[in-house]
């Protein structure tokens, strides 16, 4: 008569840190892409932007309050 199968180290009911067999499968993955440098033209722009956005704001405080320019 065959000896019965001890299920104990297959399953990991019995044994809270034993293994199953999906721990040894390799898990494939697609690679990250590779971060793209930031274009120039769009930082130069944006500099631009930013000057331009503070000089109107300047401008309509000194139109809304009426404060002489220091």
């Amino acid at each position: 008569m065959p000896k019965p199968v001890d299920m104990r180290y297959c399953c990991g009911k019995n044994e809270p840190n034993s293994k199953t067999m999906s721990d040894n499968v390799i898990k494939f993955r697609k690679p990250k892409p590779p971060r793209k440098a930031p274009n120039p033209m769009l930082r130069k722009l944006m500099i631009i932007a930013i000057v331009i956005i503070v000089f109107a704001a300047a401008w309509a405080y000194f139109q809304v309050t009426g404060a002489p320019a220091p």
